[in-house]
């Protein structure tokens, strides 16, 4: 990556580059395309290709309430509440 390649790349995206932060962005682009190159000695032999990314399905599980529905004990310990809400004071006029 040099300096001709960024003003390149700046031009075809549209973007103006301030000359004092290009050096800057030759290095960070520099590390993209390191960090990206490593993706190259990962194995990936027992590794199934996909023609989708959606092949591959989410696990699941049932939907099933498995928390206590604790509303009554923390209303209670609350410094003001009524029935069913805490009760705070008033922020916005």
């Amino acid at each position: 990556m040099d300096k001709k390649t960024v003003t390149t790349i700046s031009y075809l995206s549209r973007l103006r580059i301030d000359k004092e932060k290009e050096e800057k962005i030759v290095q960070d682009l520099d590390n993209i395309i390191e960090f990206v190159d490593q993706l190259n000695d990962a194995d990936t032999s027992d590794v199934e290709p996909l023609t989708n990314p959606l092949e591959k399905t989410a696990k699941t599980r049932s939907d099933q309430i498995t928390a206590k529905n604790l509303k009554k004990e923390l209303l209670e310990i609350a410094p003001s509440s009524n029935d069913d809400y805490f009760l705070v004071p008033r922020v916005v006029e």
